[in-house]
């Protein structure tokens, strides 16, 4: 099996520990969004850093990638928002969770795999990214019903729901293998590639 690619979009807003409160906050969002939906598997990291952006500027950037990720207009796209600061962050959980929009937040930019997903989760979703996650990232229908003694249908159900809300990112192949489902922040890569 050929390996997955995943194309990173490293967005850093800015260095140093200021205070961002810029009216124009969406247009950072135009740097790293892919202009339609044919590519292949990308995931999008807005780095905040030091940098404490205002309530306004969360609402926009969360409000403006997280609703269009949502409706699917960037294709196969996740979106993981990275903070230094906790209170960034926390506001970020809660915009993300009273809209219901899906991405991850993270303290960093770079080791993903404890990136928190926020947005609209139910329990069983919660339980099945961390399988999903700790099973090493990626996972057909047909394993995660045998590792969790289920339906072959409930777990494709349960994957697929995930898929749809842009938790996972879901890798079509053919019949009898089955499409492959992928959290990413099972993605690795090295500081490196951030440029």
């Amino acid at each position: 099996m050929k390996p997955i690619v995943f194309d990173v979009r490293f967005v850093p807003v800015g260095t140093g520990s200021a205070v961002w409160d810029d009216p124009h906050a969406g247009n950072v969002i135009q740097r790293f969004m892919p202009h339609d939906r044919s590519h292949g598997p990308m995931v999008g990291i807005l780095h905040f850093g030091g940098v404490r952006p205002t309530p306004g500027v969360i609402r926009e950037v969360v409000l403006t990638v997280g609703e269009d990720v949502k409706a699917g207009r960037y294709g196969a796209f996740s979106l993981i928002v990275s903070s230094d600061d906790e209170a960034t962050r926390c506001v970020i959980r809660d915009v993300a969770g009273a809209q219901g929009v899906a991405m991850f937040v993270s303290s960093s930019s770079v080791v993903l795999e404890g990136a928190e997903p926020v947005g609209g989760l139910t329990v069983k979703d919660r339980e099945t990214l961390d399988f999903v996650l700790q099973a090493g990232g990626t996972i057909t229908a047909s394993e995660f019903a045998e590792r969790q003694g289920i339906e072959q249908t409930t777990a494709g159900n349960r994957l697929v729901a995930l898929h749809k809300k842009g938790y996972l990112q879901r890798m079509q192949r053919p019949h009898p293998v089955g499409d492959l489902f992928v959290d990413p922040r099972s993605i690795r890569f090295s500081s490196t590639e951030l440029t």
